[in-house]
């Protein structure tokens, strides 16, 4: 068995290698029962209160600088009630939107039998081009709707 060190009686830069091991240890664990998001959140605000700085947060937990940056300013002003969620992307509006309704009814009354029929039916009916993989979509999302 090799000679026993205190933690504290440990050079700065071996106790940090040994605490990265454990932060990341920490990190994986967390994952298996929460949002890989939430998890990293989680262990960066222990990183921030603990004073470790921005970039080496970033490099333990994956996250982004700017994540980081916004994460410590909800931190300082003690503004921790989002913390915990996660908002949902801002992708592009989809060109069904306004008349989703009106194209499942006109599909269901309809005999449209692929998915290139439909989407020559919407661009006649309502002027709007969709792909193949759109009109899919949309399905997909009626269907689990229904």
């Amino acid at each position: 068995m090799g000679k026993q060190i205190s933690f504290k009686k440990m050079q700065q830069d071996e106790r940090q290698s040994i605490s990265l091991i454990v932060i990341s240890a920490i990190c994986s664990y967390l994952q298996l029962f929460i949002s890989p998001v939430i998890s990293r959140r989680i262990i960066s605000a222990v990183l921030i209160v603990a004073g470790v700085q921005s970039s080496d947060i970033t490099h333990l937990t994956g996250m982004c600088e700017r994540s980081v940056r916004t994460l410590k300013k909800q931190l300082a002003t003690g503004n921790t009630e989002g913390l915990f969620e996660i908002s949902a992307g801002r992708g592009r509006k989809s060109k069904f939107k306004d008349i989703e309704s009106e194209i499942v009814s006109e599909i269901e009354n309809g005999n449209y039998q692929t998915l290139q029929q439909i989407a020559d039916m919407v661009y006649d009916k309502y002027g709007i081009k969709v792909s193949i993989m759109s009109v899919s979509r949309l399905l997909k999302k009626t269907e689990s709707a229904s």
